[in-house]
């Protein structure tokens, strides 16, 4: 077994906000300064969650091979992958054929010649029919196995999705920088199980239930986010060059000229014109437990009439399909009917309504 201190001439990949990443051969080290890390960044729970899925070797998370911690640094030693999902995915979009040199008569009277150029799209050449079911069934075993071990990952997206990309490509859940251990007394003393931070996930990732202030979420919050992902997969195109993955929904960021990066607000209002409003009553969680006079104060109480859960289910799959056009692409009739029944399942906002990562898993192994 390789150990830290055999490792020489380690080669810097990346710098993120609170670590450095670098590579020697098959190995990554992830260099985590302790002063800088605010919550819900927390090395130490971060060690502790690596050590404590470690011993099972589980196929679909990041094995630590090493650490080393001292008062200043925690150091974090991994095997190396050569890209992650989001890599692959955004690999995925080709760039435009080359177009005419001839000008639209508009854009050469306007002086916007560029113009063109700037608003071609890229398609989406993701291979639906070979990736998608096997992708969807890797990533619900992690989150199944995770959450088996009381871990919420609460950071789920593609770039935190390792990949080998050899023969039958392999999906390895990562980064548990600021993931919950609902068995760690430490940790739940800090941050209380039914307190806990909603300053969690990462953009378009983010469950519904954390932006309204829902402060005891559950592992549903990693469906949610699962759910966003795969969006992403069976969305047709995009502007080229393509500055952020397109999905079933957005929270504004890479927008051009706007100059403002992605934001709460954006992405609630997104997520409610895509499926609809619930009225409170149907949304018991954030009635109890979460800001519900900021909910019914932009929303009002009774919901639009349009909450996609509620609605009948020839309904729902025409909307899922608007969502989603490329769902369209499965050729084989079985698995496009599992992946709809899954998706439906992960869909609703009252987070005890939505699947578990167990059931996801039932369902896509039963072919």
């Amino acid at each position: 077994m390789i150990s830290l201190d055999e490792l020489r001439g380690l080669k810097t990949l990346k710098h993120t906000r609170f670590a450095t990443i670098s590579q020697q051969g098959q190995f990554v080290v992830k260099s985590i300064c302790k002063d800088i890390a605010v919550p819900p960044h927390d090395s130490r729970s971060e060690l502790a969650i690596l050590k404590k899925l470690s011993k099972f070797h589980d196929t679909h998370v990041v094995e630590l091979l090493d650490y080393h911690s001292d008062e200043e640094s925690l150091k974090l030693l991994f095997p190396f992958y050569e890209l992650d999902l989001e890599e692959y995915m955004r690999s995925c979009y080709k760039p435009p054929k080359k177009r005419s040199k001839m000008l639209n008569p508009y854009y050469a009277l306007t002086g916007d010649a560029g113009h063109q150029q700037q608003q071609s799209t890229c398609k989406n050449h993701f291979d639906i029919s070979k990736h998608a079911h096997d992708f969807f069934l890797q990533l619900s075993l992690a989150l199944q196995f995770i959450h088996s071990k009381g871990i919420i990952h609460r950071d789920l997206k593609p770039q935190n999705v390792l990949m080998r990309n050899e023969g039958c490509p392999l999906l390895v859940l990562t980064d548990f920088g600021i993931s919950y251990d609902t068995q760690d007394a430490l940790q739940t003393k800090r941050e209380s199980f039914d307190a806990k931070i909603t300053d969690v996930s990462t953009s378009i990732y983010k469950a519904p239930e954390l932006l309204f202030g829902v402060r005891n979420y559950t592992y549903a919050v990693d469906i949610w986010a699962l759910l966003i992902l795969i969006s992403q997969w069976f969305q047709e195109e995009t502007l080229w060059p393509p500055t952020n993955l397109p999905a079933m929904v957005d929270d504004g960021s890479g927008q051009l000229g706007d100059g403002e990066s992605g934001s709460d607000i954006r992405l609630i209002l997104s997520i409610f014109s895509k499926l609809g409003i619930p009225s409170i009553q149907e949304w018991e969680e954030v009635a109890r437990y979460g800001s519900s006079a900021a909910f019914e104060g932009m929303f009002g109480s009774n919901g639009d009439g349009n909450y996609l859960a509620k609605k009948s289910h020839e309904d729902q799959l025409q909307t899922l399909y608007e969502l989603m056009p490329r769902l369209t692409d499965i050729e084989d009739e079985v698995i496009k009917g599992s992946i709809e029944r899954c998706i439906l399942g992960m869909i609703p906002f009252e987070s005890s309504e939505r699947w578990d990562s167990k059931r996801i898993v039932e369902e896509l192994s039963h072919l």
